[in-house]
């Protein structure tokens, strides 16, 4: 038979079957499909969309060096009024014009950041900075008014680059760029912040205030140079109208989007209910817990450096439902009023914090990579600068109210208060149409 050129046929197995062919894939399973291929997560880590953008390469370190500088400033003039004499009240006082004029200021910024480049804004305010650091290192030693009055034009600069820097980012990167865009930002704002307060104290200790001074121009004016050489797109300049009349536009925006509204009042509730209560009581509690204030400190180290980790996962992950995601992250936040309620060892607290600092990056980015995707550019300084109100302006309001409260009830039912809010509100969130996606649904 095989002489005469017939085929033999299939040898079959044992088991009377055919010999297998290629080896199959096994069946993904549901919940892995949701994960990011490993490969991508390496790009998106390692090799992250923005940095093909050259003008983002030139504005993330010139935001490092603005941030640092901000940090810088804020030691020296805590270490220049305590030299000229100043006792807490006045030292409470002097860094308090910087919210006040934040506050105050900061619709009028984000207004401007809508009328004028950004670009322009953004080397102004900066300039400014660098100017008052370099006038109070000629000057050496000052009164506690100029210190004050410093303090207070340095937050007014502040008030412009808030809503001006978000703006100037929302038409620098595209559409592929925003999320990992903002994730490095959020990486370089943690390392200005974790750097700058360690580097000013160095200085000073070896050097004095005067040093710090100068060293913060320069990080300004390091800041300047990189928005000079990264310019702007070219955009269509907005219809002119009365600053009354570009607030309400602002408004009206944030009121016809139910998720954009949603969220600015959680902001405001979440930073005067919950993060000041903790922030406040968290020197008080673990000083009187473990006899040292080392671990308040470390504690903030710790939160800083979770913000990287959230900063780093954001920019790995591209969730289908970011606003699920941020609400489900900022309820992490949770651990860190709890760990002062429990209080069992400073590595709880620690890493309590730490978890806590990642659910709160992680929601941040979000969300602000949601406003630059869904507002209009000739809008966003506006809703930049109304988020950034409600986030910040009750803040201080939260900070003093939390004293009289836990004298009235203990600092454990104001922590514990504080859990519950945060672990409370954000599943009802999710309930306001669009949220879950951070976007209206069609």
């Amino acid at each position: 038979m095989l002489a005469l050129g017939v085929s033999r046929p299939p040898r079959r197995s044992r088991a009377g079957r055919n010999p297998p062919g290629p080896a199959r894939a096994p069946p993904v399973p549901a919940w892995a499909a949701c994960l990011p291929c490993q490969s991508h997560v390496a790009d998106r880590v390692f090799r992250p969309a923005a940095l093909g953008n050259p003008r983002f390469r030139l504005l993330l370190p010139g935001q490092v060096a603005a941030v640092a500088g901000e940090q810088m400033f804020a030691v020296a003039i805590t270490v220049s009024v305590l030299q000229a004499g100043g006792d807490a009240v006045a030292l409470g006082l002097v860094l308090a014009a910087r919210g006040v004029t934040l506050v105050v200021f900061l619709p009028v910024g984000g207004v401007w950041a809508d009328r004028l480049p950004r670009q322009r804004v953004l080397m102004a305010a900066y300039g400014l900075q660098a100017f008052l650091a370099a006038a109070l290192a000629v000057t050496g030693t000052f009164p506690i008014w100029a210190a004050a009055g410093a303090v207070l034009l340095s937050g007014l600069a502040e008030a412009f680059v808030r809503p001006a820097f978000n703006a100037l980012l929302q038409g620098v990167l595209g559409d592929h760029e925003r999320v990992s865009g903002r994730s490095l930002v959020s990486v370089a704002i943690r390392t200005g912040v974790m750097a700058g307060p360690a580097a000013g104290a160095g200085v000073i200790t070896l050097s004095g205030a005067g040093a710090a001074y100068w060293i913060t121009a320069m990080t300004f004016a390091v800041a300047v140079l990189a928005l000079w050489r990264a310019g702007e797109p070219r955009r269509e300049p907005a219809r002119r109208a009365s600053f009354v009349q570009d607030v309400r536009a602002g408004v009206a925006e944030a009121r016809q989007l139910p998720w954009v509204r949603a969220i600015l009042i959680f902001s405001a509730v979440n930073l005067m209910f919950v993060i000041a209560p903790t922030q406040v009581l968290l020197p008080v509690v673990t000083t009187a817990a473990f006899g040292s204030p080392a671990v308040y400190g470390l504690a903030l180290t710790c939160y800083g450096a979770g913000g990287l980790a959230g900063g780093l996962i954001t920019m790995a992950w591209r969730p289908r439902a970011p606003g699920a995601v941020a609400l489900t992250a900022i309820a992490l936040y949770a651990a860190a009023p709890l760990s002062l309620v429990l209080a069992p060892s400073p590595a709880v607290i620690f890493l309590a914090f730490a978890i806590a600092g990642a659910g709160v990056e992680t929601y941040a980015i979000h969300w602000e990579v949601a406003l630059q995707r869904e507002i209009p550019e000739h809008l966003i300084g506006r809703i930049s600068s109304f988020a950034w109100l409600c986030g910040f302006g009750l803040m201080p309001f939260g900070q003093a109210l939390t004293g009289p409260l836990a004298a009235l009830a203990g600092p454990a039912a104001v922590l514990a208060s504080a859990a519950a809010v945060i672990l409370l509100v954000p599943p009802v969130l999710l309930l306001v149409r669009g949220m879950p996606r951070f976007r209206d649904p069609p």
